[in-house]
C-alpha cells in the first residue's frame, strides 16, 4: 500500500512538473525585465501587464522562436498597445501563446500578413487563421524583435492565454516557462502608507503603522530585484493581522474583462516600475485571492493596536517576511 502510494505521487509530481515546463524561451541568450501583472499607463487607460517581456538589448531584428510546435493562430498589425503581434495556438496544451513589438514577420507569415495590408492600409487589422491550418514547427523563426505599439524600447512582450467560453484567461507565462533566473532576488517592502501619512520601513525589526477605523486601510510600495538592472512585481502579496491571512494578492491569472481595471489593485503613483499596491479593496478581481477583514467589523477591534506581517513571494519560492505594529494615533 505504501509502494503505490509513493509511486502515485511521484506520478503527481511528475505530471505536474512537466505540465510546468511546457514552454521554451521564444528568445535566446535573454532575461526578464517586467513581470506579469504589473501596472502600465501607457495607452488610453491604465492596465495590467499582461505578460512577461523578454530584454533584447535595446536592438531590434533579433530572432523570435515559437515557444512550442503549433499552429499560427492570429496576426494583429499595427495594434496601439502590441503593435505587430503574433498568436500561435497549441493543441497539446489548448494554450495560446503571443509575441508582441515585432519589427517584422518571418517570410512565410508575411505571405499572409502582406496580402491584407496592401487592401486595408496601415489600419489595426487582425487575421485569425484556422486552427491547425498554417503549422509553426519549434526552432523556425517567426519574427524579429522591435519597438511597435507601446514598447518605449526594443523589446519582446510574451503571453500564455486560453479561451473560456467568450473570454480569454491570461495567464502568469513563468508558470509555464523553462526558464532559469541565475541572477541575485531581493524581494523588499519599501515604504507603507496609511491615511496619506507615509511610514518607512523597519528592515529587521516591526514597523509601526498609523491607521483609523475598523481596520488598517494600507498601501505598500513593493519590488523584487533581479540582479542589477530589473525590477519586477512579486508574485504573490499577503497581510496577515493578529495571525489572521486578511488579505492576498496572487498574480497569476487576469481575465480578459479585467485588463483594465489595475486600479482595483494599484494606489495612486503607481507607475509601470513603482508599485504601489492596495492591501485592501471593495472589489472582486482574480488576483485579489484572500479579502476578509469580517473578524474586525465589530466595534471593539475600534480601540486595539494590532500585530501584523506582510508577506512577499516570487515565483522561484523565495519569501521575505515583514513584522508591522498598526496603532490607533
Amino acid at each position: 500500500m505504501k509502494k503505490t502510494l509513493l509511486i502515485f505521487l511521484y506520478i503527481l509530481v511528475f505530471s505536474i512538473f512537466v505540465i510546468s515546463q511546457l514552454f521554451q524561451p521564444p528568445i535566446k541568450n535573454s532575461y526578464i525585465t517586467a513581470s506579469f501583472g504589473e501596472y502600465r499607463d501607457t495607452g488610453m487607460d491604465p492596465h495590467f501587464h499582461t505578460g512577461i517581456d523578454f530584454s533584447t538589448f535595446s536592438r531590434k531584428g533579433e530572432p523570435v522562436y515559437p515557444a512550442a510546435e503549433g499552429s499560427l493562430y492570429k496576426i494583429w498589425l499595427n495594434d496601439p498597445l502590441y503593435g505587430n503581434a503574433i498568436f500561435l495556438y497549441h493543441e497539446d496544451s489548448d494554450l495560446i501563446s503571443g509575441y508582441a513589438h515585432l519589427s517584422v514577420f518571418s517570410d512565410k507569415i508575411s505571405n499572409y500578413s502582406q496580402l491584407v495590408q496592401n487592401e486595408f492600409g496601415n489600419q489595426r487589422i487582425e487575421i485569425i487563421f484556422p486552427k491547425g491550418g498554417i503549422p509553426i514547427k519549434l526552432n523556425e523563426v517567426i519574427a524579429y524583435s522591435g519597438d511597435t505599439g507601446e514598447a518605449i524600447a526594443p523589446h519582446l512582450h510574451f503571453e500564455v492565454l486560453k479561451q473560456s467560453g467568450e473570454e480569454f484567461i491570461i495567464y502568469d507565462p513563468l508558470e509555464f516557462l523553462e526558464y532559469q533566473e541565475s541572477r541575485n532576488k531581493s524581494l523588499e517592502l519599501m515604504r507603507i502608507r496609511s491615511n496619506n501619512k507615509y511610514f518607512e520601513v523597519t528592515e529587521n525589526g516591526e514597523t509601526v503603522v498609523e491607521y483609523t477605523g475598523n481596520f488598517p486601510r494600507i498601501d505598500i510600495r513593493v519590488r523584487e530585484k533581479l540582479g542589477n538592472n530589473s525590477t519586477i512585481l512579486p508574485k504573490k502579496v499577503s497581510m496577515y493581522i493578529n495571525g489572521v491571512l486578511t488579505y492576498k494578492l496572487d498574480f497569476s491569472i487576469i481575465k480578459e474583462s479585467e485588463i483594465y481595471k489595475a486600479g482595483f489593485v494599484f494606489g495612486y503613483d503607481s507607475t509601470s516600475s513603482i508599485y504601489w499596491l492596495k492591501m485592501y479593496s471593495d472589489n472582486y478581481l482574480s488576483s485579489i485571492v484572500i479579502n476578509d477583514f469580517s473578524a474586525f467589523s465589530n466595534e471593539t477591534s475600534t480601540t486595539l493596536n494590532l500585530n501584523g506581517e506582510i508577506v512577499l513571494e516570487d515565483i522561484w519560492g523565495n519569501e521575505k517576511v515583514y513584522k508591522l505594529k498598526f496603532i490607533k494615533p
